[in-house]
């Protein structure tokens, strides 16, 4: 769903008269890190719903490291960037899941309800067997499980897809994230305008 939302983000942004020069005007040498660590926990996520695990066992080994990496990532990424208001909704989505994560043994708590109804029964066999390196079924014991992947998006959707609480409101936040940059000319061109002026 990452990618849905960028683009639906991206096409409402330009409805509302947003520009996608304005891209130009992000600060990259601070924006890579948050992207970076994005992209691994998309990675990461993508490579458990592949069917053809044992192509990615020498990825799998390194699975917690790897999720550890991005959300240091991600929080430094964040804090350099806190200029972008909408990334303390990101901050907000991405505490939640880490939460779920350290209090389950650096494992998302997963429904397997709802992975076998997304059609993936056989990965939710292999969930239940603690062949997911990057999950763990949610179960009696399960701390904070209603921070786990326990909403559903299911066919006719074209991508089905299960998330948590803390995926949604990290959506929403790249989502306002998107549309803050594309409209926010006026704003930046005002403050550049007087800062220009208090210098003269």
């Amino acid at each position: 769903m990452f990618i849905e939302i960028i683009i639906l983000s991206i096409i409402i942004g330009l409805v509302r008269g947003g520009k996608l020069s304005r891209f130009k005007r992000v600060n990259f040498k601070k924006m890579w890190v948050l992207i970076l660590a994005l992209i691994i926990q998309y990675f990461l996520v993508t490579i458990n719903f592949i069917e053809e695990l044992h192509y990615l066992d020498g990825v799998f080994r390194f699975t917690k490291q790897l999720s550890i990496i991005s959300y240091i990532l991600l929080f430094i990424g964040i804090i350099i960037n806190l200029r972008y208001r909408s990334l303390w909704v990101v901050l907000a989505g991405s505490i939640m899941n880490i939460l779920a994560m350290i209090f389950n043994g650096w494992k998302r708590p997963i429904l397997v309800e709802g992975i076998e109804l997304l059609g993936f029964e056989d990965l939710g066999f292999l969930l239940e067997q603690g062949k997911l390196p990057l999950y763990t079924p949610i179960v009696e014991k399960t701390k904070l499980a209603i921070l786990g992947d326990i909403i559903v998006l299911p066919k006719p959707y074209p991508y089905p897809h299960i998330f948590s609480l803390g995926d949604f409101i990290i959506y929403l936040g790249l989502f306002v994230l998107i549309q803050e940059i594309m409209l926010s000319e006026d704003r930046d061109f005002g403050n550049m305008v007087q800062f220009d002026f208090i210098n003269r």
